[in-house]
């Protein structure tokens, strides 16, 4: 049966790193309500999702911040993205436009593409990722 991904209204799940390199026994799913009340999981519903990651590779990232005006082509094309989502919107959920209505959203990281004048798509992009079986 195919997993079902959905929201639940009054909980939301916290994040982890669990390293199970050594671990010897089971870890939690830790979830957050942020209302009262219950909540159920179906059958088939995702109750929870594991994504693999190397921690020494977490460790050597040094983030920093730097200001987008630094980088005139970056800020280019971060306003050309912006303007071409309020023009869509804009047709989508004011003017009605039936094409823009259809497509609902624009798709462009899932496609790889930037905004216009943002060049060719990164070779290294991967909109679905296609795991190994669990043996």
């Amino acid at each position: 049966m195919p997993i079902r991904l959905s929201h639940k209204h009054g909980i939301a799940p916290l994040e982890g790193v669990v390293e199970t390199d050594w671990l010897p026994q089971p870890f939690t799913m830790n979830w957050l309500f942020t209302a009262p009340g219950k909540v159920r999981f179906e059958a088939g519903e995702a109750f929870c999702f594991i994504t693999l990651i190397r921690h020494q590779e977490i460790d050597d990232v040094q983030p920093s911040g730097r200001q987008i005006e630094d980088d005139p082509d970056l800020q280019a094309q971060m306003l050309a993205w912006g303007k071409s989502r309020a023009e869509f919107q804009q047709l989508r959920d004011v003017d009605f436009d039936p094409a823009a209505r259809k497509e609902m959203w624009q798709r462009f990281y899932f496609k790889g593409n930037p905004p216009e004048g943002g060049g060719p798509a990164p070779k290294r992009h991967v909109n679905k990722r296609r795991l190994k079986d669990l043996r």
